[in-house]
């Protein structure tokens, strides 16, 4: 078995007081007190360099550049999907140096890297499920029409209260969406528990 294993740039030279002689110099691994090599011991070891890993892991550098490439299409072939299928007023929102005020999906592909969209499309992507993130105190409609608002949130569920003060709990949240109102309820929540 072969292990990889740091060892620390300065030697220890270790002194005995009784004897008043140096031992000889030694070497310590990284993250360990004992494992130590004297200089014999460090020249039988082999060196982690570009020529090592080259001449005993070049097919697993190969394959993982292979890898490599094979996602970096596929990343790039699902961001070339989801700009097509994005409504024009999001395209013209992140794309903004296109030819014209009129951003087609095809000036976006001939003005922007692949590595560039798929970063905008993450962070849209990112903003959006923020956006879509029920908190407390959002006006929630149930897919059965509905609406009620949300009271509390916990690991098993969350909580709702409807215009008529009834109060339930649901651990469904996916039959759940925002509507787009908010109300305070944390701060009424924190004036209860303060007074």
């Amino acid at each position: 078995m072969k292990y990889i294993i740091d060892i620390e740039e300065k030697p220890l030279c270790v002194f005995d007081k009784d004897t008043q002689t140096y031992f000889p110099r030694l070497w310590r691994v990284k993250g360990f007190n004992s494992l130590v090599f004297d200089e014999e011991g460090l020249n039988r070891l082999e060196v982690l360099n570009p020529d090592y890993i080259n001449e005993h892991f070049g097919q697993l550098q190969d394959e993982a550049y292979q890898r490599g490439l094979e996602d970096g299409k596929k990343a790039t072939w699902e961001a070339v999907r989801k700009v097509i299928h994005l409504p024009e007023a999001v395209v013209l929102d992140l794309f903004t140096d296109c030819y014209s005020s009129v951003c087609t999906v095809l000036q976006v592909f001939l003005k922007y890297e692949g590595s560039e969209v798929i970063a905008k499309l993450k962070a849209y992507e990112e903003k959006q499920k923020a956006e879509d993130e029920i908190k407390v105190g959002d006006e929630v409609r149930h897919d059965r029409g509905w609406t009620a608002v949300v009271t509390s949130i916990d690991n098993v569920g969350f909580s709702v209260m409807d215009y008529n003060g009834e109060v339930a709990s649901y651990s469904d949240i996916g039959k759940f969406k925002k509507t787009g109102r908010h109300f305070d309820i944390d701060k009424i929540l924190e004036d209860m528990r303060h007074d």
